[in-house]
């Protein structure tokens, strides 16, 4: 089939999908959203100890990683403070609730039940798919930060511990990740560059009043995520023989569908990123799910999981065309996003009938 008449197909394929959620009523935005254990932590460097001059940060705990990201949303907050009640607008806050939902449904734990990871214990399995593509997406996000001078006033460097197992598969400092992964950490290092580059107009009392580009700023943080996760995919869509098929192909169909959302620019809001994750699934998929759902499985989450299976089998289906042609499709002009935009949520959001 030719590329014109793909491209003539590739929106009724997307609203032929999004007739999974006619119907929809989207739930409120609660403070449940944000991650476990958030209010918890304050945001400051100072919570990590040091050790022969360096910053020690364990990034196989979990608290960890989430001190982390709340460094970064802390100090990215000026950019977004006149933006949304609470700064809800700080993009930064899809990466973080994200990484809060893939604790919460149990997706850093070890898959063969070997060890504490496997129950709750607060760290994050090096045999975990999901834990290791995650440790790309946050250690390039902070890494390139400190480097950037985004983050100020770094009294040390920073070193990750690393983890007894697949040492080989990870780097545990800017200079290790750089050597490893420069253009990746070119793109990380492009979107905290740009941020700090954004004008401050006027001020109203302590609150900056930032010149507003979301255009810009959205599409590098998505340009970091996607890099973080190319470099990460190879090394984990098969890390585990003790994780289920099913829940590695989700994992794949997920990324590959996320490819659609990134390339519209999805807004990566609070809220927004609370009704694009609403019908994750809550608990790891086993071989038992392959062909039926199990019963605890709602409606979101089996729409949400029939949505994005079929956007990835179409998309194989074409040798990844699809995908191609979606990319191009949005990068003609900004109306052809918002209706991307709009496509894309209701391929995903899948509430109460």
């Amino acid at each position: 089939m030719s590329e014109r008449m793909w491209a003539a197909l590739m929106i009724p394929t997307f609203l032929f999908l999004s007739l999974f959620s006619v119907g929809c009523a989207k739930d409120p935005v609660s403070t449940t959203d944000v991650p476990f254990l958030w209010d918890q932590i304050s945001g400051s460097i100072t919570e990590f100890p040091v050790q022969n001059n360096k910053i020690i940060i364990d990034i196989w705990k979990y608290i960890d990683r989430l001190k982390m990201y709340k460094i970064l949303m802390r100090e990215s907050d000026k950019y977004f403070a006149q933006f949304g009640k609470n700064n809800s607008e700080n993009v930064l806050w899809a990466l973080t609730i994200f990484y809060g939902r893939l604790y919460k449904t149990d997706r850093f734990s070890d898959p063969s039940n070997s060890s504490v990871c496997a129950f709750g214990g607060g760290c994050i399995s090096s045999s975990s798919g999901w834990g290791g593509i995650n440790f790309y997406v946050i250690a390039m996000n902070f890494l390139a930060a400190v480097e950037s001078g985004f983050l100020r006033d770094m009294p040390y460097k920073i070193e990750f511990l690393s983890g007894e197992e697949r040492r080989s598969d990870f780097c545990y400092s800017i200079e290790e990740c750089r050597r490893a992964y420069p253009q990746a950490m070119d793109v990380a290092k492009r979107f905290y560059q740009y941020m700090q580059s954004r004008m401050t107009l006027s001020k109203v009392g302590t609150i900056p009043i930032i010149n507003r580009d979301d255009t810009t700023v959205i599409k590098y943080m998505w340009d970091a995520h996607r890099a973080a996760v190319d470099v990460a995919k190879p090394k984990f869509n098969d890390i585990s023989e003790y994780s289920s098929a099913t829940e590695r192909d989700f994992t794949m169909d997920f990324l590959s569908a996320f490819e659609f959302c990134e390339a519209a620019e999805y807004r990566p809001y609070f809220g927004s990123t609370v009704e694009i994750l609403l019908g994750f699934p809550h608990r790891p998929l086993t071989d038992q799910d392959a062909n039926i759902l199990a019963p605890d499985f709602n409606l979101y989450e089996k729409a949400h999981l029939t949505s994005i299976r079929t956007l990835s089998r179409v998309n194989k289906m074409t040798g990844g065309l699809l995908l191609t042609l979606w990319k191009k499709l949005m990068s003609l002009s900004e109306v052809n996003k918002a209706f991307g935009r709009f496509l894309i949520k209701r391929l995903f959001l899948i509430p109460d009938f």
